[in-house]
């Protein structure tokens, strides 16, 4: 039985601090609250309170991270992260972006704040508080724009690091492929219906003059589809919005589901722990909206040479140097002494990978939203918009967001939009030298030349972590893509017009792999030798891509590629050092090699066939 002393007070009526009028909120059956409240401020001091009251560890956990504190809240086993958090300086840059909000963003954030410092006064503190002897102080903005700039940082930085590392050991060649290429009549998510036409490799430009430098692990890639559907190909006439972020699940979870209705607006959604929302996915009375991540490109790496004198450490740029910034970081250990890191900074960011006062060069991490973003002077532009061409203005102002929005009206239109800050610069993919002036940015992209669509002729938008546009877009974005889940979703979305909600979770579960289907076809095609292989080549040859979860072919062929993947990938590129085993990356690269008929991943002497012949003998061992 549930002790209710420690559950916040969800039902009667509870006095709280820096409200402008009554709010009333009803919480559903799925405990789910619906805020309704006399201005727009009490509207995110309602769902700043509603957070604090069900997700305060939640909110406090994301906190620390964000600040590099996680480790005095739990142990020194997030001291890691706390390093890389205070170095790449989420907190400072928070600090400084909140000193040039707009009104109507302070407005936003300070009472979505005052609303979670209402709930952490209202108690009782979350378990785990008690559990830690933990006391929250007061929830600031500067903590949701640090939280905002966390998870938009992805790790791009660490990949070009990475990548640096595998071109100086294994060549460019090598590193070509570990970079996503997109293959010829891949689906584009603008012009909807497009494809991909160069036959190149779509970076191979960027990679023929690279400068590389040892670095560290690559990051991967996550994934999520979104589309919307034109109410000519639906059966109410009305379009759809459809989409799925592909998160695993947790506890507690990612999501946030609330509804808020006030005179300016009635908005209901999805929203993110410890920032105001719904921001990714979401509708108000008039409009709908869902998105994938659009992976920008916003960081670049640079190679700094050190110089030592009596006036203290310089990097080189251009024909002189520069001093480097010090700052001394003490960081708290929950139960043990305190550490203080060093963190040096020169003109393109703080220095990654490397010890000025010892080394020669180092890294040094240029973060495109380090300057202050104003993401959230577009919220009530969304909200309140009566149609999309209102709200895309409202989405083009989130800097912050790398996303692809895909959205929908009442009036029947449907549209895309990419947003998100993305530098201007040529598409640089390792570290670059830092002190010869070359590799500058030259502004942002600007907001109304971002990729966007309106009403596409064949009536349907599809956006899965393909690639956004064609290759005579004049800026560069992205290295970050994947075609599978953009061309099977194109396959299943084209040529009906009779749609339906109820038809969109079958689509969403589709569980056929385009990439399993050419390997299914390419061991069809393989002389095979090896002796107790020929049983599953022909089980794998004659399979459709089915990936159900009692399929004896789709068990056969995912351990097929694991050890097809170990015989090739694998152990070219040393992994798991550089890849995370089974990881979709690997899968990637062994399509992509395979589809080239690459012969750069396969042991010296050996064929395709010889490896896929080994591979199914070792599978037909392993599952028997």
């Amino acid at each position: 039985m549930t002790d209710q002393s420690v559950l916040p007070q969800i039902d009667g009526e509870l006095e709280a601090e820096g409200l402008e009028g009554p709010v009333r909120i009803v919480r559903d059956r799925w405990g789910v609250p619906h805020a309704k409240a006399g201005s727009a401020r009490d509207a995110f001091f309602a769902q700043g309170f509603c957070l604090g009251q069900d997700r305060g560890w939640q909110l406090e956990l994301y906190r620390h991270m964000a600040h590099g504190r996680a480790a005095s809240l739990l142990n020194k086993g997030l001291l890691r992260i706390d390093r890389m958090n205070r170095t790449l300086g989420f907190g400072r840059d928070a600090a400084r972006e909140w000193e040039e909000q707009s009104d109507e963003a302070r407005m936003i954030l300070q009472a979505y704040a005052d609303g979670v410092n209402a709930a952490i006064a209202a108690g009782p503190p979350p378990v785990e508080f008690d559990l830690l002897e933990h006391e929250m102080q007061p929830w600031s903005p500067v903590d949701s724009l640090a939280i905002l700039k966390m998870v938009s940082a992805n790790v791009h930085w660490a990949t070009k690091i990475g990548n640096g590392a595998v071109a100086s050991r294994l060549g460019v060649e090598a590193l070509q492929a570990l970079i996503p290429d997109v293959p010829a009549d891949s689906a584009l998510i603008a012009p909807a219906g497009a494809s991909w036409t160069n036959g190149a490799h779509a970076f191979a430009g960027a990679l023929a003059d690279l400068e590389s430098e040892p670095g560290t692990r690559r990051g991967g890639l996550d994934g999520s589809n979104c589309w919307v559907i034109d109410g000519a190909h639906t059966a109410s006439g009305k379009p759809l919005v459809v989409g799925d972020p592909h998160l695993a699940f947790s506890v507690p979870p990612q999501w946030y589901v609330m509804h808020m209705q006030c005179p300016d607006f009635t908005v209901a959604g999805p929203c993110n722990p410890g920032y105001p929302g719904p921001v990714y996915y979401g509708h108000n009375t008039r409009i709908g909206w869902t998105m994938t991540h659009a992976q920008g490109d916003r960081w670049d790496v640079y190679r700094e040479r050190i110089n030592r004198n009596g006036s203290g450490l310089e990097a080189k740029w251009l024909d002189g140097s520069e001093p480097l910034q010090r700052r001394d970081e003490v960081i708290e250990i929950r139960g043990e002494e305190a550490v203080t890191q060093t963190i040096w900074s020169t003109r393109h960011g703080p220095v990654v990978q490397g010890d000025p006062e010892s080394d020669e060069e180092v890294l040094a991490a240029r973060f495109g939203l380090a300057e202050p973003c104003h993401d959230f002077d577009g919220m009530l532009t969304i909200f309140t918009a009566d149609n999309i061409h209102d709200a895309r203005q409202g989405f083009r102002c989130y800097d912050s967001i790398s996303g692809n929005f895909c959205f929908a009206d009442q009036q029947g239109d449907i549209g895309y939009q990419y947003t998100g800050r993305v530098p201007i610069r040529e598409p640089k993919l390792t570290p670059v030298n830092g002190w010869d002036g070359q590799h500058e940015w030259n502004g942002d992209v600007p907001t109304d030349e971002l990729p966007q669509d309106l009403n596409p002729a064949d009536g349907v938008i599809i956006t899965a972590n393909n690639r956004t546009t064609t290759d005579d877009y004049p800026y560069y974005l992205s290295f970050s893509q994947t075609p599978y889940r953009a061309d099977r979703l194109r396959q299943l979305l084209q040529g009906r017009d009779d749609w339906s909600p109820e038809d969109m979770p079958e689509v969403q579960s589709d569980q056929t792999s385009l990439h399993a289907r050419f390997m299914a076809g390419r061991v069809g095609e393989a002389n095979v030798a090896a002796h107790g292989a020929a049983e599953l080549q022909s089980m794998i040859a004659g399979w459709d891509g089915h990936m159900a979860v009692d399929s004896a072919a789709a068990l056969t062929y995912y351990e097929f590629c694991e050890q097809l993947i170990a015989l090739t990938v694998r152990a070219y590129f040393d992994s798991p050092s550089r890849l995370a085993a089974s990881s979709y990356e690997e899968m990637r690269i062994l399509h992509e090699q395979l589809h080239a008929d690459s012969a750069l991943t396969l042991p010296d002497g050996q064929t395709w066939d010889d490896v896929i012949g080994e591979a199914l003998a070792t599978t037909a061992t392993v599952l028997t």
